[in-house]
């Protein structure tokens, strides 16, 4: 029930299994704990002790046998947070590291679900108003069900203004993403034609232009050029202005 969201917070497949298991259980035994998990008695015994250094497990030893018991879920917030400050003390040598031999001009090709959610953490890096051209509610694909509610927050913070032209079968309120047109907060946008859909959107912001992909594993492809970025812009105001207006 957990064990995916234990392991995107950085437990291990086996560290996954058995904290999960521990909830269940209790205070309980190895043995309880390899059939409950799922894994061999001989491996629950290392994984308890990688529990142990992440302070996510105690054992407790009751007339000779010895006994483990979960810590506190809340235990995980504090590992992130762990996490997060050793990460804000490094992150700008490496950032000042990976500027000092970036490229000016660039494209940049990003394949797969997670991969494509860091196009959008550097739409919020760059802090510059995004136009979306394209686009049929793939926000709404389950995949993406937590990582929207933060991106649109931090997108707020930052001050970032979005426009967008979606594609005309968005407009139908019983289209099942038509509610894509509401949850983007202080979101203007405006419809294509009828006749002009694709699976593919392109996302311009700051000196990027990004073309996406919307399949089943998504794909995105960065390309990085201020002289490119402002064509795309000319392009956008163009069709902003000759497209059937939604809320602006």
């Amino acid at each position: 029930m957990y064990q995916e969201i234990l392991q995107k917070m950085g437990l291990s497949v086996n560290e996954s299994k058995v904290y999960e298991a521990l909830l269940t259980l209790g205070i309980t035994t190895a043995n309880k704990i390899a059939l409950e998990a799922k894994i061999q008695r001989r491996n629950v015994y290392d994984t308890v002790k990688q529990l142990k250094e992440k302070s996510l497990c105690s054992e407790v030893v009751e007339e000779g046998i010895r006994q483990f018991k979960a810590i506190h879920p809340q235990r995980l917030m504090d590992l992130i947070k762990e996490k997060e400050s050793i990460l804000q003390q490094t992150l700008p040598g490496m950032v000042n590291r990976f500027e000092a031999i970036a490229p000016v001009e660039q494209t940049i090709v990003y394949k797969g679900i997670e991969s494509v959610k860091n196009v959008y953490w550097d739409m919020i890096k760059q802090g510059e108003d995004l136009w979306v051209l394209g686009g049929r509610g793939n926000w709404l694909d389950p995949r993406w069900k937590f990582f929207l509610p933060k991106f649109d927050r931090d997108r707020l913070k930052k001050g970032i203004k979005y426009r967008h032209i979606f594609y005309n079968e968005l407009k139908n309120s019983k289209h099942p993403n038509h509610a894509i047109t509401k949850i983007l907060k202080n979101n203007k946008y405006r419809f294509l034609p009828k006749d002009f859909t694709s699976t593919c959107s392109i996302e311009i912001y700051g000196n990027r232009v990004a073309s996406m992909y919307w399949g089943e594993e998504p794909m995105v492809v960065v390309i990085i050029s201020n002289k490119i970025a402002e064509g795309y812009r000319k392009y956008f105001e163009f069709m902003w202005k000759h497209c059937e207006k939604g809320n602006s």
